[in-house]
């Protein structure tokens, strides 16, 4: 194969990944330093709530991009990624067996369908306070310097209430829908679970989100569980989170999913192509 037959098809490559489908997630590879030995205890949950995400196969845990919770206790709220909880305590007890002091392949653990990939919904954890919602933004291997955090008001969306139902879990829900920050959402709420939250940022209505999703199902988001017991809700330790804007953590974010190699400092081999950059569809618009 000839020296012009093989730019041809490199450039076919770099071209054809710019001219794919929006991703939800980049590529940037996951992490493990991320202080979660270090997390304290801030509250006990009584209930908690758990949501595929992006699920191919309700039914199927390995097809979920995430499993979501959301815990509620009698101070704060939160909404983390249970699959990377499960994996931390993986981590912990495979290094005090085994005595083993340097990184472990985080990958033994995670589970889902991207397990060996970052995603800011996946690797923040988002906690509410009162009137204040607190975003511990985590961000991929090799970028550990931007772990930052911000607090913006909580909650932020303002819903329109429409009369269709369905039912999730055994529950009745009601229809509601909003326009935040760029996106058009559709959510799903139970009246009777007594609990003003939902996955990720969503809040605000008189009862538990248990399914929501921007009008495209781009983003989806759907309650799996509901369940009951003692749950200690956790916080990661602030001194490695320092503060910042949400505009600021927003564009780092969007920079690390679009154009990772590039972000980090990455040059390409001799006779290698540079990644190319991703079209990504990041949640939050704007």
């Amino acid at each position: 194969m000839n020296k012009c037959i093989i730019t041809i098809i490199a450039l076919a490559v770099v071209c054809g990944g710019a001219m794919a489908q929006p991703k939800v997630n980049g590529e940037a590879p996951i992490r493990e330093k991320r202080g979660y030995n270090q997390r304290i205890v801030i509250d006990t949950a009584t209930v908690r709530v758990l949501y595929a995400l992006n699920a191919k196969d309700i039914k199927d845990e390995n097809t979920y991009l995430d499993l979501g919770k959301l815990e509620i206790g009698k101070r704060v709220k939160k909404y983390s990624s249970e699959f990377i909880y499960t994996s931390d305590l993986e981590v912990i007890r495979w290094k005090r067996e085994k005595g083993h002091k340097g990184n472990v392949p985080k990958t033994f653990f995670i589970r889902g369908e991207k397990a060996d990939k970052w995603s800011e919904l996946v690797y923040s954890d988002y906690i509410v306070r009162g009137n204040e919602l607190k975003e511990y933004a985590c961000f991929p291997l090799w970028a550990e310097r931007e772990n930052s955090s911000y607090t913006e008001p909580w909650p932020l969306m303002q819903w329109t209430l429409a009369d269709e139902q369905q039912t999730i879990l055994g529950h009745r829900c009601q229809k509601a829908t909003c326009r935040f920050r760029g996106r058009d959402f559709v959510a799903w709420f139970a009246a009777d679970v007594p609990i003003k939250g939902g996955p990720w940022k969503f809040g605000g209505l008189p009862g538990c989100i248990l399914k929501v999703y921007d009008v495209q199902k781009i983003y989806v988001w759907e309650a799996v569980a509901i369940e009951r017991g003692t749950y200690q809700i956790m916080q990661y330790p602030d001194k490695l989170y320092p503060k910042s804007t949400r505009k600021s953590v927003w564009q780092r974010q969007t920079k690390y999913n679009e154009d990772y190699w590039n972000a980090i400092g990455w040059t390409s081999l001799e006779g290698r192509p540079t990644p190319p950059k991703i079209h990504f569809e990041q949640l939050e618009k704007e």
